[in-house]
């Protein structure tokens, strides 16, 4: 008989505490008269994000909030660009007290005042990004042979600068004659003088050793435009002048002055999973209205695991002036296993 008083006490008192003392939650108060009850997350492209336990998120526009109350600490950023942070109570609609959890003084201010609510934090000064990529076969039997292909680029970002480096280097043999031997390294530097508009310095090298080509190295520098540039897609444009040298290991040296035009596209085709990309370089011989030479790279990344990606890639080159017994072109597919870092 005690034990059930004792719960049918037990029972009561949970009842009456939660009426007493109902969970706390912030109160956001519209300009029609309607109440949200939950967290309020952040403010973002003019709409106040509040988490809630029956609808997940709501966003409400910011012009139709009259007031705003929290039981937790909030940061608000003005439209002073001052930021301040204490727990929001609601004098009056259309105005908003913070009230300071350590000295418990308040400031109040007009909805009108506030900027944002919880504003993220800033990012970082510089980012970085690399992407590194490996592939290669290997065959035997009737037929033997054996390819490696690896690549990898690193890109730091500023506000106001950009650098940016790649690398590659492909092997192969077939039936153990050695067929393919080729390096490539290159650097590009900007400085954005407006969001778009940058200027650029580009040097770059490749060696090939089936192309009779002991050393290309050219260095570019110009204005260059970034269209776009955002998580889902980029889009530049450059031209300037370029000196361009060509060392061959039996062929005639070039060295002259060239013009140079470049452009890149990237494309999210599907989110963080599938990605299109396109670059490439072109150089036209300014000396003798003849030589020209062309890069390009382009291919997909689709999305594996974690920051794994399967890389397809088509390169392709073309040299106008190539040295005798030599063809113009030169073509590669290369499917390779890559991984990409951001921090």
């Amino acid at each position: 008989m005690r034990i059930e008083l004792s719960l049918v006490v037990l029972i009561i008192s949970v009842l009456v505490l939660s009426v007493a003392f109902p969970a706390l939650a912030d109160e956001v108060y519209l300009k029609n008269g309607d109440l949200i009850t939950g967290e309020i997350d952040t403010s973002e492209n003019g709409q106040l994000v509040v988490k809630t336990a029956y609808a997940e998120k709501i966003k409400v526009n910011w012009e139709e909030v009259a007031c705003i109350t929290s039981d937790k600490e909030v940061t608000l950023l003005l439209k002073s660009n001052e930021k301040i942070a204490g727990r929001a109570a609601c004098p009056t609609l259309g105005s908003l007290q913070l009230i300071d959890q350590e000295t418990g003084e308040t400031r109040d201010f007009s909805i009108a005042d506030i900027q944002t609510v919880n504003p993220p934090p800033p990012p970082p000064p510089v980012t970085y990004k690399a992407l590194v990529s490996v592939g290669g076969a290997l065959n035997s039997g009737n037929t033997r042979s054996k390819t490696l292909n690896s690549s990898g680029k690193f890109q730091a970002r500023a506000k106001k600068q950009r650098f940016y480096l790649e690398g590659k280097f492909n092997y192969g043999e077939s039936d153990g004659e050695e067929d393919t031997r080729n390096w490539l390294t290159g650097a590009k530097y900007d400085y954005f003088w407006t969001e778009k508009l940058y200027s650029y310095l580009r040097p770059f090298a490749e060696y090939d050793k089936f192309q009779d080509l002991n050393l290309r190295f050219i260095t570019a520098a110009g204005p260059g435009y970034q269209f776009i540039d955002t998580k889902t897609a980029s889009l530049f444009a450059e031209v300037g002048p370029a000196y361009f040298y060509e060392d061959y290991k039996n062929g005639i040296d070039n060295e002259y002055l060239a013009a140079r035009w470049a452009a890149g596209v990237r494309y999210h085709i599907l989110p963080q999973k599938l990605i299109f990309f396109h670059v490439h370089e072109f150089y036209y011989d300014l000396t003798s209205n003849e030589g020209t030479f062309l890069r390009t790279e382009q291919g997909i990344r689709i999305a594996l695991v974690k920051s794994f990606y399967l890389n397809f890639q088509a390169n392709y080159s073309y040299k106008s002036d190539p040295p005798d017994g030599k063809k113009s072109s030169d073509t590669s597919l290369v499917l390779g296993l890559g991984y990409e870092l951001n921090f």
